[in-house]
């Protein structure tokens, strides 16, 4: 598919697309014919640009996102490493989620006290 089929599919612009090819996060289009300029972008451009916006919905960066892919597509790394990485990534996200409940726990704390009087409460050492 061209650029403009593929933004249309994922819902992103043509510069998005263009920035993720240049961070990486792409494989690369092909350019069938010598005479034009049109590149072709296979289902997996899609599918990419599809799990790169949800792990951006998730609060991860492009940083982190190219980090994962180059790992998952690097023939250099065998299977124990690919592993090993994604397993580090998944305990960064568990990290994630805890600091996350906490935050929720302490706002919820917060909403209960709106409009109490605040009252400053000696604690004992």
């Amino acid at each position: 598919m061209r650029i403009g089929e593929l933004c249309k599919q994922a819902g992103v612009s043509r510069d998005t697309v263009r920035y993720y090819e240049r961070m990486g996060l792409l494989d690369k289009p092909t350019q069938p014919h010598a005479t034009n300029t049109y590149k072709r972008y296979s289902a997996l451009s899609l599918q990419r640009i599809r799990l790169v916006g949800h792990a951006k919905a998730l609060g991860f960066t492009l940083a982190e996102i190219r980090d994962v892919i180059g790992v998952w597509d690097s023939p250099s790394f065998d299977t124990a490493q690919k592993i090993a990485c994604l397993q580090t990534k998944l305990k960064e996200l568990d990290d994630k989620s805890n600091a996350l409940h906490a935050l929720r726990a302490g706002l919820l704390n917060a909403l209960d006290k709106v409009g109490s009087e605040c009252i400053e409460v000696e604690i004992a050492a």
